[in-house]
C-alpha cells in the first residue's frame, strides 16, 4: 500500500470524510464548488472478453458503494443544474457532485444506470457518436486485440514511420500496446484507419470490418438504450465523434470531430446538447484555437480529466472543467477520502 492509501484508511476510520460531508453540506467548506467524478467503465474484468481490462474503474459492487457514498454525503446534481448555474453566473448547492461517463460502453447501461437510479444520481453520459452510430470497436481497443492475438515474436511496422514492435513476452506486449496508444493521442494529422491496417498487417492478424462490428455490438450501447437513459433524468453529452484528441486534428476535422458529434446527438435525441468531454482529456487552456472551434461548434462546457474541483460562473474557465478520475481497486475508505479531499488523487 502507497502513503496515499494507508493515510485515506487512517483518516477515513477516524471519521474525516463525514465531518468533511457535513461541513459542505452547511455551506461551511468549498460551498459554490462542483466536483465531477470520471468513470468509463463499470463491470466486472471477467465480463470484459478480449476488451481492454485497463478501462474498467469499477466493478458493479464499488460503482454501488461509491454511489451510496455520494448520495448520503453529496449533492449529485444533474447537467441541466450545472447548464443553469452557468448560463446564470449563480452558485450550485454546497457539495455539488456531477457523476460522469466517457465512451459509451454497454456496461454504462447494464451496471451503472439501474444503480444510478437506485440511489437518485443522474448521471452525465458521453457518447463518441462515430462508435456508436457506427457500430465501429474503438481504436485502442483494436490495437489491443492485434498485439495480444499476434503469433509473432517481433514484427515491423511501417506506418507512419518504421518501427521494430517486441511481441516476445506479455510485459512487452503490454509495452507495445501503450506505445502504439501513444501514437494516435501524439501525432498530428495521422491517419488512424490506415494505422489500424497497418499494425493488424504487421501483427498478421485478420481482420474485417465484420469483427469489429460483431465486438462492437457486445461492448457499445445502442441509440436505443443512449435514449431510454436520457428519458430516465440521465445527460448525454458529446465525446466527440472518433475519440480523435483534439490538438492532433486539422482545422477540418476538428470542426467534424466537434460539430459532427453534436449534431447527430441532437438528431438521435431530439433536443440541443451542449457539452462535450475530450477525448484523453487533456486541458485546452492553452489551446485557444480548440476553444474557438468549440464554441463556433455549438459547446457552452468542456470536461478534461485534470483532477480538482470547478467554480461556475462568473470568472470560470467553461472549456476547462476538472474531473475526478476514479481507479479500480481502490479501497472503499481511500475511495472516500478522495471523494472528499480531490487533492489527494493528483
Amino acid at each position: 500500500m502507497n502513503l496515499k492509501t494507508i493515510a485515506g484508511n487512517a483518516l477515513n476510520h477516524l471519521g474525516v470524510p463525514r465531518a468533511a460531508a457535513a461541513a459542505r453540506r452547511l455551506g461551511l467548506w468549498r460551498g459554490g464548488e462542483l466536483m465531477v467524478v470520471l468513470y468509463h467503465r463499470v463491470v466486472d474484468p471477467g465480463e470484459v472478453g478480449e476488451m481492454d481490462p485497463d478501462l474498467i474503474d469499477a466493478t458493479p459492487a464499488d460503482f454501488d458503494a461509491q454511489m451510496a457514498t455520494l448520495a448520503s454525503r453529496f449533492h449529485p446534481v444533474s447537467i441541466d443544474e450545472v447548464l443553469a448555474a452557468h448560463r446564470s453566473a449563480r452558485p450550485l448547492p454546497p457539495g455539488s457532485v456531477l457523476v460522469t461517463f466517457d465512451d459509451g460502453y454497454r456496461d454504462n447501461f447494464e451496471h451503472a444506470f439501474p444503480i444510478l437510479q437506485r440511489h437518485g444520481i443522474p448521471g452525465l453520459f458521453f457518447i463518441s457518436t462515430g462508435h456508436v452510430d457506427g457500430r465501429r470497436l474503438f481504436w485502442w481497443e483494436q490495437l489491443s486485440l492485434f498485439v495480444r492475438r499476434s503469433g509473432l515474436d517481433r514484427a515491423t511496422l511501417e506506418y507512419p514511420t518504421r518501427k521494430q514492435l517486441d511481441l516476445s513476452s506479455p510485459a512487452a506486449r503490454t509495452a507495445v500496446i501503450r506505445a502504439l496508444n501513444r501514437t494516435v493521442k501524439d501525432i498530428y494529422g495521422l491517419d488512424v484507419d490506415r494505422f489500424l491496417r497497418e499494425v493488424a498487417a504487421a501483427c498478421q492478424v485478420p481482420w474485417s470490418e465484420a469483427d469489429a462490428t460483431a465486438l462492437a455490438d457486445r461492448a457499445l450501447m445502442t441509440w436505443d438504450q443512449v435514449r431510454e437513459m436520457r428519458r430516465a433524468g440521465m445527460g448525454i453529452g458529446s465525446h466527440t465523434h472518433t475519440h480523435r484528441v483534439l490538438n492532433t486534428l486539422t482545422a477540418a476535422d476538428l470542426d467534424q470531430e466537434l460539430r459532427g458529434s453534436r449534431l447527430l446527438l441532437e438528431q438521435r435525441l431530439g433536443e440541443p446538447v451542449t457539452t462535450i468531454a475530450y477525448p484523453v482529456g487533456k486541458s485546452i487552456a492553452g489551446l485557444p484555437w480548440v476553444k474557438q472551434a468549440l464554441a463556433d461548434a455549438g459547446y457552452e462546457l468542456g470536461f478534461t480529466t485534470t483532477p480538482g474541483t470547478n467554480r461556475i460562473g462568473a470568472g470560470s474557465d467553461p472549456f476547462d472543467l476538472r474531473r475526478l478520475p476514479i481507479d479500480r481497486g481502490l479501497p472503499q475508505g481511500v475511495a472516500e477520502m478522495y471523494l472528499s479531499f480531490p487533492a489527494l488523487a493528483r
